[in-house]
């Protein structure tokens, strides 16, 4: 099968970064290859505008170089995620899939809801040997809401799953919380005042997402339980267990383990940062693989722009030498084009670098 994510382009060969294409560097100069940066987040929350800005730049940093990071001490205990991951297995194992299909993602506007495992053939990524159950913004969950603002899931029934709404929906305020903490880091670091990208994120087209990759059966012939992609959205906050399955496009073109590590969860750049900052914040192509033997759950959450937020380079991004990368777009518009491609058919191909103005 045919390496979608690279190309050769006048000899110099490029990675793919979700937006457009970024020259491969050799791998005695990209410490990526030893694996992703582990951050410390201690001191997100303190009182001392000081500390943040080092901390800023310490996950700027690794947001320009790899688009990924490891986070530790994030504010969240160890009992609340074991919790929230309780509560996705019972999802999945304990509602049976008639159902699971009662709450059928393609039955919603947004895109919110669950969606089955399916097969892709031909498509050029490969298999998808995972199913999840997404669920979208909801005023009542986020502290911060603005007046008039909108949004609701479909849950499933509380007789068959007692106290999984509360538990979940609890889950949700802590991530809007931590990943609005994040948005108001990266704008310390850009150099930008702390609270410069708030706008984009006070309704956001935000997902958390329960992830369900079975182990590898006979059923499939394919390894890949979610073939390589790029996330649209500002940023991802990642939750796994402890199966090894996460790996990440590096700049030299080979794919690295973001094994799990204790204590920590992992956080990404999407797509519409990227377009924000010019594409300074690299948007970084990544898989899941499963090989373990063993059922692997995993919990993202996924903080997307307003719907009514343009997604183009900021004005500090663009310079006589440095023009903007990519094309205009609204919000709404790009993340419904790339979860109708997410969510398509078997057989719909990948349209690369097409938002990228000379990609």
């Amino acid at each position: 099968m045919a390496e979608f994510w690279k190309r050769t382009v006048d000899g110099q060969e490029q990675v793919h970064t979700g937006l457009g294409w970024r020259p491969i560097i050799p791998a005695d100069g990209n410490k990526a290859q030893d694996g992703l940066p582990v951050i410390d987040l201690s001191d997100i929350y303190d009182a001392d505008v000081k500390k943040r800005k080092r901390l800023a730049t310490e996950v700027c940093d690794a947001c320009v170089k790899y688009g990924f990071f490891y986070a530790s001490n994030f504010g969240i205990s160890q009992d609340e995620i074991t919790t929230v991951f309780s509560e996705a297995k019972r999802f999945f194992t304990e509602l049976t899939l008639e159902e699971k299909l009662e709450l059928d993602t393609a039955k919603h506007d947004h895109y919110w809801g669950y969606y089955p495992r399916y097969k892709l053939g031909e498509h050029a990524g490969g298999s998808n040997l995972n199913e999840g159950m997404n669920f979208g913004y909801e005023p009542s969950v986020d502290p911060e809401a603005r007046e008039g603002a909108q949004g609701s899931n479909w849950w499933p029934q509380e007789s068959k799953l007692p106290g999984f709404q509360a538990k979940t929906q609890q889950h949700m305020t802590r991530m809007l919380k931590l990943s609005r903490a994040l948005l108001r880091l990266f704008a310390l670091g850009l150099g930008l005042d702390e609270h410069d990208l708030d706008y984009a994120a006070t309704e956001p087209y935000s997902i958390l997402k329960m992830c369900y990759y079975p182990k590898p059966s006979a059923d499939f012939d394919e390894a890949s339980s979610l073939r390589p992609h790029t996330d649209f959205e500002l940023l991802t906050i990642l939750l796994q267990d402890d199966i090894p399955s996460l790996e990440v496009l590096s700049t030299t073109g080979s794919w690295i383990s973001a094994k799990p590590i204790p204590g920590t969860l992992v956080v990404n750049i999407g797509d519409s940062l990227s377009m924000l900052t010019n594409g300074l914040f690299v948007s970084t192509m990544h898989r899941v693989i499963n090989n373990s033997g063993r059922d692997r759950y995993s919990i993202p959450f996924f903080l997307g722009a307003n719907k009514e937020t343009e997604l183009k380079a900021l004005p500090g991004f663009v310079t006589e030498k440095n023009p903007p990368r990519f094309q205009a777009v609204n919000s709404e518009d790009y993340i419904r084009r790339s979860l109708q491609l997410a969510y398509s058919k078997p057989n719909v191909k990948s349209d690369l670098g097409t938002i990228e103005v000379n990609g």
